[in-house]
């Protein structure tokens, strides 16, 4: 094995090696997927992150937006959303780099998010259902 070969493979090392001690890797892929519940209105949301703007995106009646990222070498990625729609607005954090919200919340996998008309939901992996996070807020007059 060449010397270099040898020091790219260590260097390859040393990087997996200094990551944030928790389970996830910066080599897996995580998605959210954030599903209109409504019965009759569309669901608008604007979710970002520091580095990514999603846009706009209008959801129609049981329609869904997803999209899929790795988690930055820091372990700091944080996707957060703005959604409104007719009764109300809301904005929250739909992903974090936290091994328990990962591995807990979502199951290790995409985290799914759904917005009806009482509240926005969680599906939570460990319990197979989904859970109400947060209440709407009223529009105000």
């Amino acid at each position: 094995m060449s010397h270099s070969l040898r020091l790219a493979l260590f260097l390859v090392l040393v990087l997996y090696m200094s990551q944030p001690s928790t389970t996830y890797s910066l080599f897996k892929k995580y998605g959210v997927l954030i599903i209109n519940g409504f019965q009759n209105q569309t669901l608008n949301i604007h979710c970002k992150s520091e580095d990514d703007d999603l846009g706009l995106q209008h959801i129609p009646v049981n329609g869904e937006f997803q999209w899929h990222f790795r988690i930055n070498y820091w372990g700091t990625t944080l996707f957060f959303c703005n959604m409104w729609w007719s009764g109300g607005h809301r904005s929250l954090d739909v992903f974090w780099a936290d091994n328990k919200f990962i591995v807990d919340d979502c199951g290790d996998s995409d985290c799914r998010w759904m917005g009806e008309e009482d509240g926005i939901y969680l599906y939570i992996s460990k319990h197979n259902e989904y859970r109400l996070q947060s209440r709407w807020e009223p529009w105000q007059a």
